[in-house]
């Protein structure tokens, strides 16, 4: 599960922040063992 807002989503995708910066700032939520979607961004 991975959740977080529609600017966030639009910032990793384009690369304006970093997945690991929007997760430490409590940017995203999310849980499971395939949450981590660092290697797929930015697009």
């Amino acid at each position: 599960m991975v959740e977080m807002a529609a600017d966030t989503w639009v910032e990793l995708a384009t690369g304006r922040i970093g997945w690991a910066e929007a997760v430490a700032e409590g940017r995203v939520q999310m849980s499971g063992v395939r949450a981590d979607l660092s290697a797929y961004l930015p697009l």
